[in-house]
């Protein structure tokens, strides 16, 4: 009897989070979600889990961190995933450039756990960057082409383009970190 009262406590439980904390989570999952549809999928699948752990989640204190969590690895999960990374125009993410936002952000780049992690993170974190960041970074670190050249199809200079370049390696060393410290 009690079990079932615990169970049907943390439905509600679950419920009201849903209803207080949807909006948040799905700004959340949009901003790192290749797209809108997979956004509310990644939502949708961590009430619809946490409703089935129902039992398991009477115990626990704080369902909006657990629904989090949850929609956070299945992130991580379909990052992971190279038919969905294809699908979202993902890119391959050199080591080079792993182990230079690692290190930036303090990790060890020889940790393959974080490197691991780091990949899907900069996945991420790749496509949140300023347009003129990003373009820099792919065309120097994921396309091997070097900054005289793009100095010389941009027009901007080379220490302008090395700067974005460095700008761009900080705010994904700072993604990384967060991405990190969430688990």
């Amino acid at each position: 009897m009690r079990a079932s009262t615990g169970a049907s406590d943390a439905r509600r439980d679950i419920e009201r989070s849903y209803r207080e904390n949807r909006r948040g989570l799905l700004a959340w999952a949009r901003r790192h979600a290749p797209d809108l549809e997979t956004a509310e999928d990644i939502l949708q699948d961590a009430f619809i889990k946490a409703i089935a752990k129902a039992d398991a989640l009477s115990l626990v204190d704080d369902i909006a961190a657990w629904i989090f969590t949850s929609m956070r690895n299945r992130l991580a999960d379909l990052f992971r995933s190279e038919g969905a990374r294809r699908r979202a125009g993902a890119v391959d993410v050199p080591a080079e450039l792993i182990e230079e936002v690692v290190a930036e952000a303090g990790y060890d780049p020889q940790d393959s756990l974080v490197r691991d992690e780091a990949l899907a993170a900069l996945a991420v974190a790749i496509e949140a960057l300023p347009p003129a960041q990003r373009e820099v970074l792919r065309a120097q670190a994921l396309e091997g082409k070097t900054f005289r050249e793009l100095a010389a199809t941009s027009g901007e200079s080379i220490d302008t383009l090395m700067a974005r370049k460095r700008y761009a390696i900080r705010k994904l060393a700072a993604a990384l970190e967060y991405w990190i410290d969430l688990d």
